[in-house]
């Protein structure tokens, strides 16, 4: 064999040993585990115990501090109907935000029994033991449920019911209403007085 073809089977043979080596160092890094990755948009989706892949959004609920009401973002089922949207309420405040003083001032998730949309007003059908509850609780549980369902589209106003009866249900003001009411009714709660 030649010296030549000697060098150039040589060189050949070098070039594809640093080919493979730079293929495979080119790719994602190997992990133990999974990693995060964070996601800028308002839609992600998690996976359930089952498996399943469930889309999320993100939605506002409102809580309680002091005597004002306060907004935090909860991820819900996508798509957010008004039912979801009072369950991720209920399920009240997590345990650090109780540590910095937030809290709900609707006593159960069970006070807030169904809730549906139609037409742009949201009917939420309350427990009967909500009558129970402290005037001025009732007020911040209110404005809490109000405030929540009108972050939604296509939400404006709110009727409370009990049991499937309308109810009359007390404002910031000291009166009271029949009627759906609107984030307006309730905005003494969110600013500093």
């Amino acid at each position: 064999m030649s010296a030549t073809s000697t060098k150039s089977r040589r060189l050949v043979q070098s070039v594809g040993v640093a080919l493979a080596m730079l293929t495979a160092s080119c790719g994602f890094p190997a992990e133990d585990s999974p990693t995060a990755i964070e996601d800028d948009t308002a839609t992600s989706s998690s996976t359930v115990g089952t498996g399943s892949v469930v889309a999320t959004e993100e939605i506002t609920v409102w809580f309680v501090r002091g005597d004002l009401l306060v907004s935090r973002a909860r991820d819900a089922a996508s798509p957010i109907t008004a039912q979801a949207a009072i369950d991720a309420l209920g399920a009240g405040c997590t345990p650090g935000e109780t540590s910095s003083g937030l809290r709900s001032a609707i006593p159960t998730p069970a006070m807030l029994v169904t809730a549906e949309l139609t037409r742009g007003i949201a009917t939420v059908d309350l427990a009967p033991e909500f009558s129970d509850v402290a005037p001025g609780d009732q007020v911040l549980a209110l404005g809490q449920v109000v405030y929540t369902l009108t972050d939604l589209p296509g939400v404006g106003r709110v009727r409370f019911q009990i049991s499937g009866d309308a109810v009359s249900v007390p404002l910031p003001d000291g009166t009271s209403t029949d009627d759906s009411v609107s984030r307006d009714d309730f905005s003494s709660l969110t600013t500093s007085r």
